[in-house]
This record gives C-alpha cells, sequence and structure tokens, in this order.
C-alpha cells in the first residue's frame, strides 16, 4: 500500500508520507527507467491496449488544438514504443485529443464530436456531435458511458453509448483531465483553471444527480492536463506548471491523507496514462513532439 499507513505512538504521532514516498521508490522494480519516442505532432493523448499504445496527434506543422482541419491523426506503437502506424485510424480527425476504450472500440475527442474506431482495423465505427469548443478528455465508465470535458466552457458530461444521450454532469475552470474509480463510482477531474492560469482538482459521485464537483481537501493547484488512477488510495496527474516553464511535473495526490507528492519531468505533459502493474507512466510531450515512457522508480521528489 502506498503512502497512507500512519503509526501512533503513546508520545508522539508519526506522519510517514516522505518515509513511504522514499520506500515505494526503493522496492519498485527496475525495468526500462526511461524511453523517448520521437516523430509525433503535436501528441496530446496515450493510451494502453494490451501490448499496445494508441497515441493522438493534434496534427500540422503549427498544430492548433481548436482548428477543424482534418490533420490530426492517431499513431499507434509497441508497449515498448515500436511504431506499428503512423496513421492508425481509417477517417479524418481534426484535433483529437483524449482516448477512451470500450468494448474493442477507440473513442476520441475531437474538438465538438467524439469519433470510435475498431481497436483491431481502424474503421470508424462512432460518431457523435457535441456543440462545444474543444471537447478535451475522455474516460470509460461502463461499457455504455463515457465521460467527457470541455475546457472552454469548463462542462463535464456523461455519453450514453447507446442512444448517444448526454448527460451534464458539472463544471470545473478549464476542465481538462477525467477519470473514474469503478469501485466508488466516483469521477475525478482536474482543470486548467481560469484562463489557464491554474486549476484544481475535484470530485462528484455519479450516483447523486446534482451538478456539482466538489474540491478535493488540500488540492495542488497547477495547469493540469491528464489524469489517473494511481491505485486504489492515490490519483496521479500531469501538470504544465506554466507554457513558458522548462519542465513540468507528474503530481500524486492521496485521496486518504489529502497530500501531495511532485515529481518534475520535462516540459509540456499533456495527457498522461499509467501502468500500474510495470510502474510505468506514459507521457505526451507537445512541446517535442515526442512520447516520454517513464518507470517511476526514477523520479524523485
Amino acid at each position: 500500500m502506498l503512502f497512507h499507513s500512519i503509526y501512533k505512538m503513546n508520545f508522539m504521532k508519526i506522519n510517514v508520507w516522505v518515509l513511504t514516498v522514499a520506500m515505494l521508490f526503493l522496492f519498485l522494480p527496475a525495468a526500462n527507467s526511461q524511453q523517448t519516442v520521437t516523430g509525433f505532432e503535436a501528441p496530446e493523448s496515450v493510451i494502453r491496449a494490451g501490448d499496445k499504445l494508441f497515441v493522438s496527434n493534434i496534427g500540422g506543422a503549427t498544430a492548433d488544438p481548436m482548428a477543424v482541419d482534418s490533420n490530426g491523426f492517431i499513431s499507434e506503437l509497441s508497449k515498448e514504443g515500436k511504431l506499428i502506424q503512423r496513421k492508425f485510424q481509417k477517417g479524418v480527425l481534426n484535433a483529437p485529443k483524449g482516448m477512451a476504450i470500450v468494448r474493442e472500440v477507440l473513442y476520441v475527442a475531437d474538438i465538438n464530436r467524439v469519433v470510435g474506431f475498431n481497436i483491431h482495423s481502424g474503421d470508424q465505427v462512432f460518431l457523435i456531435d457535441i456543440p462545444a469548443k474543444m471537447l478535451n478528455d475522455l474516460c470509460r465508465v461502463d461499457d455504455r458511458h463515457l465521460c467527457v470535458s470541455e475546457t472552454i466552457s469548463g462542462r463535464i458530461m456523461l455519453i450514453d453509448l447507446q442512444d448517444k444521450s448526454i448527460r451534464f454532469l458539472g463544471s470545473i475552470e478549464g476542465a481538462n483531465g477525467v477519470t473514474y474509480d469503478e469501485k466508488t463510482g466516483i469521477v475525478y477531474a482536474v482543470g486548467m483553471g481560469v484562463n489557464m492560469t491554474g486549476g484544481k482538482m475535484y470530485m462528484k459521485d455519479l450516483k447523486n444527480t446534482d451538478t456539482v464537483f466538489t474540491m478535493l481537501q488540500a488540492s495542488p493547484t497547477g495547469i493540469f492536463d491528464g489524469l489517473e488512477m494511481f491505485d486504489r488510495h492515490h490519483l496521479i496527474a500531469s501538470d504544465w506548471i506554466s507554457f513558458t516553464s522548462k519542465n513540468g511535473r507528474l503530481l500524486v495526490y492521496d485521496l486518504e491523507n489529502h497530500s501531495t507528492a511532485a515529481f518534475t519531468i520535462e516540459a509540456g505533459p499533456a495527457d498522461i496514462t499509467y501502468d500500474p502493474e510495470s510502474h510505468t507512466v506514459y507521457v505526451p510531450q507537445m512541446m517535442q513532439n515526442s512520447l516520454l515512457i517513464q518507470n517511476m522508480k526514477n523520479l524523485r521528489e
């Protein structure tokens, strides 16, 4: 277990947050510590499916995340980072961003629509138009539903894949990364903040019919992009820090102790995915047109 054990003694209380972080990185298995894969065009999101990776590319020499320009694409790679197909999908994409997989279909948010492709053939099998300026992240809820964020309005919505209905869940400033905990039924979300100057972390129980997202206790602040479950008790998020910063961050937030550990990485970390079995985080680096494959063992606060 990570971070959440607190030992009590008769004469004092010792919070073992720092100690357990150190123990985590001491005992994580060593594997490929770091690898950088190049050759993308403004990679925005990455998702792993079995032994494959899919990377969404906004595309273009001067990538515009809101341009309907038909030059976006999804690349297919092996989990080790070897290119299989530069353009995987059979269909037009403009500025694809967040992705999710449901029942052998790869769904991607593409400005004002969500498009689905057969994960084996690349054939387009789904399309829903959504009034929006910049749909951003997607996450799977169950075999029928996806969550999608819209950054400009801050809206977060639930899509029914069968009848294509849309339920408004609520809004946060600069909504971006979303992830879902199947055990608790909670959607977590992060934002980029007002005018992308710094956002927070939020949660919402899907059973509640209100449209309120609650800020997490002692939430860190950041220009957040990707968000994933790190394990049952932690979230991992990517943070640009600022759009001119020389570095980015990965933040691990403890849902029980409300503490945050921050790890420095290269600038421009976009929509990440995390593999808990290998302790590997996959980080699209939009500014470098590359994908970082990083074992968490070698990161330090």
